[in-house]
């Protein structure tokens, strides 16, 4: 009796019993295809697209999950074209959702870090293929939003246009893609954009004898009047040769300033050209 025993105690304890087997998915539960959509690399580390973000013409290796960017400016009225080149295995009728984010910030909501973005650009498809494109933009800071798709499969481009029309912090994009089976790829952006309002034109120099000129002329008639000890103070500050020198209109006290300073400063009758 005790040798059946031992035999059938060593046949519940053999390797083929005691460890699972790690073969192939073979259409039963699991993942037959787990390769999320990606805008670099793969899961692997192996670069797949090269030059994944295009802003404004200024192209970028996307690399995996965040890195730094060199900053590009955007000025607020001027259109905005940011590009995403996606590479999925299966193509695009795979692609099910790209989605663009302006700004990253986290809140803290019932105790909870919340991440938020100012501004998010959706693109989504459904199974039988029909496209939507949502824009969530509580502050209206863009204008003119609309998203291309170019299908080149496996590479497919998603191009997002807009117009800023405020100034926001857009510093950090942050980009998210799946595709049907859930697969999911995130980037971070780092330090991606600065949105700027428009720079004032310079003013000429030209310009500024004019205004100097105009307001001589308005004033050639006046009472002369015999110089006061801070007239005597004014005509020893000497101001460089890339600045002008004016007069406070409230105690005729010296100032220098740049040419655009000093047009502002006359153009508000807050100083006059000293002479």
């Amino acid at each position: 009796m005790i040798l059946p025993i031992l035999c059938a105690i060593a046949l519940l304890f053999t390797p083929s019993t005691v460890y699972a087997h790690a073969g192939h998915n073979h259409g039963g539960g699991g993942c037959s295809d787990c390769n999320p959509p990606t805008l670099g690399v793969d899961a692997s580390g192996k670069r797949q697209v090269s030059g994944g973000l295009t802003i404004n013409g200024q192209t970028f290796d996307a690399e995996a999950f965040k890195q730094d960017l060199d900053s590009q400016i955007l000025q607020i009225g001027e259109p905005v074209e940011i590009t995403l080149k996606i590479y999925d295995n299966r193509g695009y009728n795979e692609l099910k959702h790209v989605e663009l984010n302006l700004g990253y910030e986290e809140k803290l909501v019932s105790g909870v870090m919340i991440p938020h973005h100012p501004v998010t650009i959706e693109w989504s498809k459904t199974f039988d293929g029909k496209t939507t494109t949502t824009v969530f933009d509580k502050q209206k800071l863009l204008k003119d939003v609309n998203v291309q798709v170019l299908d080149n499969s496996p590479i497919i481009g998603v191009k997002f246009n807009f117009t800023p029309v405020q100034k926001f912090d857009a510093n950090t994009i942050v980009t998210k893609i799946w595709d049907q089976k859930r697969n999911a790829n995130t980037n971070y952006f780092h330090n991606a954009l600065d949105i700027i309002s428009n720079k004032p034109a310079p003013v000429l120099a030209n310009t500024l004898n004019s205004i100097q000129a105009k307001i001589s002329e308005e004033t050639t008639n006046e009472p002369t009047i015999s110089d006061s000890p801070i007239d005597k103070v004014n005509q020893d500050v000497k101001c460089s040769t890339k600045h002008v020198q004016l007069l406070r209109v409230s105690d005729n006290s010296p100032i220098c300033v740049d040419e655009y300073q000093a047009s502002v400063l006359i153009q508000n009758n807050w100083a006059i050209p000293a002479q």
